[in-house]
């Protein structure tokens, strides 16, 4: 497999280590010239410093043909942008990418995105379930039937964290 893995400073990192034993070739683009120093003292793979969303920079690259392109910016239309010229220029088939709006996720699997990623999302559910899996145990806030608890004592109802937590500090 070869992947091209635009944007993503720790992501970026993580993720080239996380595929040197799965990826035949990894090529990374950032445009943040020191950490392109840095990935390049870290890992053995090719390193390009510039603007990942410009289709130029990326036929440079030498990426066209690769099979994946994964988008790690940290701003949802770049990503989009690289996911959609990786596509429609690049012939590259698998484009997935990282969104911080959830509701991009459906957005861009219209699109044509293969998989679109909510770290936001996957907090939320993470949190969700374990919230649920803890409501059986005694566990504070949580209320007996799994879901959140609403009575905060005093007949004060939980209206949302940031609504109390200012009024009763003294």
């Amino acid at each position: 497999m070869r992947a091209v893995i635009v944007g993503g400073r720790s992501r970026a990192d993580f993720l080239m280590g996380a595929l040197a034993d799965l990826a035949d070739e990894i090529v990374a683009i950032n445009s943040d010239r020191s950490f392109c120093e840095y990935l390049s003292s870290r890992h053995d793979n090719e390193v390009v410093w510039g603007d990942g969303t410009s289709r130029p920079v990326l036929e440079d690259a030498g990426v066209a043909g690769f099979d994946v392109v994964v988008a790690l910016t940290s701003c949802d239309a770049d990503n989009l942008a690289i996911c959609q010229v990786a596509r429609r220029f690049l012939g590259i088939r698998r484009q997935l990418c990282i969104v911080a709006n959830p509701e991009n996720v459906r957005v861009f699997r219209q699109l044509g995105v293969t998989a679109a990623i909510s770290g936001t999302a996957t907090l939320a559910q993470g949190i969700r379930d374990a919230l649920v899996e803890a409501a059986g145990d005694g566990t504070p806030g949580i209320s007996g039937d799994g879901g959140p608890r609403t009575d905060l004592g005093e007949g004060r109802a939980l209206l949302g964290s940031w609504h109390l937590l200012g009024r009763d500090r003294a």
